[in-house]
Protein backbone atom coordinates (compact mmCIF):
# COMPACT_ATOMS: atom_id res chain seq x y z
CA UNK A 1 0.00 0.00 0.00
CA UNK A 2 1.91 3.13 -1.36
CA UNK A 3 1.33 6.77 0.81
CA UNK A 4 1.47 9.41 -1.25
CA UNK A 5 2.78 12.68 0.71
CA UNK A 6 -0.32 14.82 -0.22
CA UNK A 7 -2.82 11.80 1.50
CA UNK A 8 -0.53 12.71 4.83
CA UNK A 9 -0.53 16.22 4.17
CA UNK A 10 -4.71 16.10 3.97
CA UNK A 11 -5.08 13.85 6.51
CA UNK A 12 -2.70 16.44 9.46
CA UNK A 13 -5.14 19.10 7.61
CA UNK A 14 -8.26 17.23 8.47
CA UNK A 15 -7.31 15.98 11.73
CA UNK A 16 -6.59 20.10 12.57
CA UNK A 17 -9.68 21.18 11.11
CA UNK A 18 -11.64 18.92 13.47
CA UNK A 19 -9.46 19.53 16.53
CA UNK A 20 -10.64 23.18 15.76
CA UNK A 21 -14.09 22.25 15.16
CA UNK A 22 -14.60 20.19 18.12
CA UNK A 23 -12.84 23.53 20.15
CA UNK A 24 -15.28 25.73 19.23
CA UNK A 25 -18.20 23.63 19.95
CA UNK A 26 -16.48 23.25 23.36
CA UNK A 27 -16.01 27.26 23.38
CA UNK A 28 -19.81 27.63 22.30
CA UNK A 29 -20.97 25.33 25.02
CA UNK A 30 -18.91 26.60 27.58
CA UNK A 31 -20.18 30.48 26.63
CA UNK A 32 -23.70 28.68 26.63
CA UNK A 33 -23.37 27.95 30.88
CA UNK A 34 -21.70 31.32 31.34
CA UNK A 35 -24.01 33.28 29.64
CA UNK A 36 -26.31 34.65 32.53
CA UNK A 37 -28.72 36.14 30.08
CA UNK A 38 -30.21 32.61 29.46
CA UNK A 39 -33.51 30.78 30.88
CA UNK A 40 -32.85 27.19 31.71
CA UNK A 41 -35.19 26.07 28.88
CA UNK A 42 -33.14 28.38 26.21
CA UNK A 43 -29.80 26.96 27.30
CA UNK A 44 -31.66 23.17 26.99
CA UNK A 45 -32.93 24.40 23.74
CA UNK A 46 -29.21 25.44 22.40
CA UNK A 47 -27.46 22.21 23.83
CA UNK A 48 -30.38 19.74 21.91
CA UNK A 49 -29.53 22.26 19.25
CA UNK A 50 -25.42 22.05 19.61
CA UNK A 51 -26.27 18.40 19.74
CA UNK A 52 -28.72 17.79 16.69
CA UNK A 53 -27.12 20.00 14.10
CA UNK A 54 -23.84 21.68 15.13
CA UNK A 55 -22.18 23.58 12.77
CA UNK A 56 -25.59 25.19 12.01
CA UNK A 57 -26.65 26.09 15.70
CA UNK A 58 -23.13 26.47 16.83
CA UNK A 59 -23.21 29.74 13.88
CA UNK A 60 -26.48 30.90 14.85
CA UNK A 61 -24.94 30.82 18.19
CA UNK A 62 -22.32 33.10 17.59
CA UNK A 63 -24.18 35.28 15.59
CA UNK A 64 -26.95 35.83 18.12
CA UNK A 65 -24.15 35.72 20.99
CA UNK A 66 -21.25 36.40 19.24
CA UNK A 67 -21.15 40.19 20.96
CA UNK A 68 -21.59 39.24 24.52
CA UNK A 69 -19.50 35.81 23.87
CA UNK A 70 -16.49 38.07 23.53
CA UNK A 71 -17.31 40.10 26.49
CA UNK A 72 -17.96 37.67 28.78
CA UNK A 73 -14.45 35.76 27.84
CA UNK A 74 -12.44 38.84 28.47
CA UNK A 75 -14.39 39.58 31.86
CA UNK A 76 -13.70 35.54 32.87
CA UNK A 77 -9.55 36.55 31.74
CA UNK A 78 -9.51 39.01 34.42
CA UNK A 79 -8.49 38.70 37.77
CA UNK A 80 -11.14 38.30 40.30
CA UNK A 81 -11.31 41.41 42.22
CA UNK A 82 -12.17 39.65 45.09
CA UNK A 83 -8.75 37.68 44.98
CA UNK A 84 -6.71 40.88 44.13
CA UNK A 85 -3.86 41.20 46.27
CA UNK A 86 -4.15 42.86 49.61
CA UNK A 87 -2.64 46.07 50.12
CA UNK A 88 0.44 46.92 51.58
CA UNK A 89 0.99 46.93 55.22
CA UNK A 90 1.31 50.11 56.82
CA UNK A 91 4.54 50.81 57.18
CA UNK A 92 5.01 51.97 60.53
CA UNK A 93 3.75 48.82 62.15
CA UNK A 94 6.50 47.43 60.16
CA UNK A 95 8.81 49.41 61.91
CA UNK A 96 7.38 48.62 65.06
CA UNK A 97 6.87 44.95 64.84
CA UNK A 98 10.41 44.84 63.31
CA UNK A 99 11.85 47.01 66.65
CA UNK A 100 9.99 44.56 68.99
CA UNK A 101 11.36 41.56 67.19
CA UNK A 102 15.41 43.16 67.54
CA UNK A 103 14.39 44.29 71.52
CA UNK A 104 13.35 40.67 71.93
CA UNK A 105 16.43 39.28 70.66
CA UNK A 106 15.25 37.78 67.94
CA UNK A 107 17.21 39.67 64.99
CA UNK A 108 20.02 41.71 64.78
CA UNK A 109 20.36 45.54 64.77
CA UNK A 110 21.43 44.88 60.94
CA UNK A 111 18.54 42.48 60.31
CA UNK A 112 16.23 45.78 61.85
CA UNK A 113 18.15 48.10 59.42
CA UNK A 114 17.23 45.93 56.54
CA UNK A 115 13.83 45.60 57.17
CA UNK A 116 12.99 49.30 58.32
CA UNK A 117 14.86 50.14 54.44
CA UNK A 118 12.15 47.58 53.02
CA UNK A 119 9.32 48.85 54.39
CA UNK A 120 10.35 52.81 53.68
CA UNK A 121 10.96 51.68 50.48
CA UNK A 122 7.89 50.08 49.80
CA UNK A 123 6.01 52.73 51.42
CA UNK A 124 7.25 55.10 48.70
CA UNK A 125 6.34 52.60 46.23
CA UNK A 126 10.55 51.84 44.96
CA UNK A 127 9.83 48.89 45.50
CA UNK A 128 7.60 45.93 44.68
CA UNK A 129 4.73 45.10 47.47
CA UNK A 130 5.05 41.39 47.02
CA UNK A 131 9.47 41.43 47.12
CA UNK A 132 10.48 40.27 50.61
CA UNK A 133 13.42 41.96 52.48
CA UNK A 134 16.78 39.35 52.47
CA UNK A 135 17.98 38.39 55.73
CA UNK A 136 20.62 36.03 56.99
CA UNK A 137 18.19 33.21 57.24
CA UNK A 138 16.46 33.85 53.84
Amino acid sequence: MDINLWEVVWVVFAAALFAAYLAFLFVVLIDIFRNESLSGLSRTLWVVLLVLLPVLASLAYLFAHGQTMALRTIRGSRADPGTAAAPAPDPTAQVASANELLRQGAITQEEFERLKRHSLQQASGTLPTDAAPRTSAG
